[in-house]
């Protein structure tokens, strides 16, 4: 029984320590992570961008909708 024990106690320890090894590995390479901050931002200015100027992008989708399909477009969607 305790070789057991011995065997799970040195398997954890190896695998504990490959994946410390592996977080710090991954935390020291810098250009992922700026990459992925970057796109970050992006999407968040380009949201706030949009809801900043929603009631103009609304006014020229219903101008192109009347145009392209003769209908308008409201807040229930597509009408007559």
């Amino acid at each position: 029984m305790m070789n057991v024990l011995d065997r799970a106690y040195i398997w954890t320890t190896i695998r504990l320590s490959r994946a410390r090894d592996n977080a710090k590995e991954f935390l020291s390479s810098q250009d992922g992570v700026s990459n992925v901050v970057a796109v970050i931002i992006v999407l968040l200015i380009t949201v706030l961008l949009i809801a900043a100027f929603w009631s103009q992008l609304k006014t020229w989708i219903q101008g192109i909708m009347d145009s392209i399909f003769g209908t308008t477009f409201d807040d229930s969607g597509l009408g007559g």
